[in-house]
């Protein structure tokens, strides 16, 4: 006996082992559908593509300049008429500026890749909410329904009791008023489980009547306080702004460079005739000529306002860095103490609802047989109802605040 026992018990592990997965794999994937259908969330991924894109376009240099004359009337030299002239020129920046707005840009874009990770968190956070959310409805509902199952059973009883003199007629009168009270919560836990059920539906952009499966069994995820107490600071909002930071400070570079003369190098290249009154030497050949030029930044007070400008940035975006980190340590908290009270809650409801369902068995017993105790069975059955409800409730919070703390860590 002891042998089938435990193949039993090794059966249902199995089982329920099988249907958590099964679980999982659902909201996986009503996640991977949320990901890839939420608009706000493609913008964000455009946004950064878009980004990466301006990178090579500040790091490159500006435009050759070809310029092309003609002499009306030909510049007579030396060497003949002066008929025809190019020129070409190209300006260089100071020594590294482009090297500094390339890296600048590059910094911007990792800031919108962050800013898509943080967004894309936010909406699995939802997701992954309102799925709970979804059970904790599903679950009050079928509580709701074998309750009443058992009411109907407890009245026929009653009924019994009442037909043999065990019992009053005020004990089946309160059983349909207890009867009455679960129907109508049974009435509005439905129109509740659809309301949610669209609201899930709206979360993956799909049609508010596609059909949605609610997790059937639900196990209380865990999540190791200790290994990422400390880690809020991966969540993505605060890697932004670390991000943000480094591009002001290679902007500050940049707006210092721009006060630098900028260097022009060009070259002209004139088309001359020969001369036909004289005979002269080298007569008609073309003159090549190189030129160096250089930018004089005399007007100090934009170059200056640049860099101030970009300082002011960067001290504002270092005191939202630092906010922000508070924000994130506070919720963090609150979601933790979340997480260690749903947990404690859990085992507490787990061992109140097996004794609460214990005594209401062996009032039933009694009751069936003597008819007395009638109040205190249907108190006691209401308490089981109630602790079934929080036990479940316990549980689908202990996974909302999981939720919360790999979202703030940015895990998963």
């Amino acid at each position: 006996m002891k042998t089938i026992y435990k193949h039993i018990i090794l059966i249902l592990a199995v089982v329920f082992t099988l249907q958590a997965k099964a679980q999982e794999q659902d909201l996986s994937k009503y996640l991977k559908e949320a990901g890839e259908n939420n608009p706000e969330l493609r913008a964000a991924y455009h946004e950064y593509y878009a980004a990466l894109e301006k990178v090579p376009q500040v790091g490159a240099l500006p435009d050759p300049k070809l310029s092309f004359g003609y002499f009306i009337s030909p510049v007579e030299t030396r060497l003949g008429p002066q008929q025809l002239k190019f020129s070409v020129s190209q300006m260089f920046p100071w020594f590294g500026t482009l090297k500094k707005q390339e890296e600048a840009y590059a910094e911007e874009a990792k800031v919108k890749y962050q800013q898509f990770l943080s967004l894309k968190n936010e909406v699995y956070k939802k997701v992954k909410l309102k799925w709970y959310e979804l059970y904790k409805v599903k679950e009050e509902l079928r509580i709701t329904k074998e309750n009443l199952d058992v009411l109907h059973s407890l009245k026929q009883i009653t009924e019994r009791n009442y037909e043999t003199g065990k019992t009053e007629m005020t004990d089946v009168l309160r059983l349909d008023v207890n009867i009455r009270e679960q129907e109508n919560k049974l009435e509005d836990l439905q129109e509740q489980l659809s309301t949610t059920k669209t609201e899930f539906n709206l979360l993956l952009n799909k049609n508010k009547t596609a059909k949605v499966n609610p997790p059937r069994e639900m196990s209380p995820d865990t999540f190791d306080l200790g290994f990422y107490r400390d880690s809020v600071m991966n969540n993505p909002d605060l890697k932004a702004l670390e991000h943000k930071v480094t591009s002001l400070k290679h902007q500050q570079e940049v707006a210092k460079k721009k006060g630098y003369p900028n260097i022009s190098l060009a070259l002209d290249y004139a088309v001359i005739g020969e001369r036909r009154d004289m005979q002269v030497a080298n007569s008609g050949r073309d003159v090549i000529m190189p030129m160096v030029g250089i930018s004089i930044p005399l007007y100090r007070n934009k170059y200056d306002a640049m860099e101030k400008e970009k300082a002011l940035q960067l001290k504002a975006v270092k005191s939202k860095q630092q906010s922000k980190a508070n924000n994130l340590s506070s919720e963090y908290k609150k979601a933790e103490e979340q997480y260690l009270d749903a947990m404690r809650k859990v085992d507490l409801y787990k061992e109140q609802s097996n004794e609460t369902e214990r005594i209401y068995n062996l009032l039933e017993t009694n009751y069936s047989s003597d008819g007395e105790n009638f109040y205190e069975l249907l108190k006691t059955r209401l308490m089981v109802l109630e602790f079934e409800l929080k036990l479940e409730k316990a549980k689908a919070n202990q996974n909302i605040a999981v939720a919360k703390l790999e979202y703030l860590t940015n895990q998963k």
